[in-house]
């Protein structure tokens, strides 16, 4: 049973990637060079985003191993 698993599951492997390897796609279209996409226009008008906050509790506890300095 284990033998068969193995081998169906090697042709289907083979069978995807030779699906993928011979099919076309559309998807490659011809675009004018004005309508790029310009990174710095986009950070430039960003506003408003929200800022990632996070507590730092590394202090809070101290890890074990290492004395008590609180006197």
């Amino acid at each position: 049973m284990r033998k068969i698993s193995l081998v169906a599951a090697i042709a289907l492997m083979l069978a995807g990637v030779a699906v993928w390897a011979t099919s076309t796609t559309q998807a490659r279209l011809n675009v004018p060079a004005g309508a790029q996409i310009n990174p710095l226009q986009i950070t430039m008008g960003a506003r408003h985003l929200p800022v990632a906050h996070y507590d730092d509790y590394s202090l809070e506890y101290e890890p074990d191993g290492l004395p008590d300095c609180s006197n």
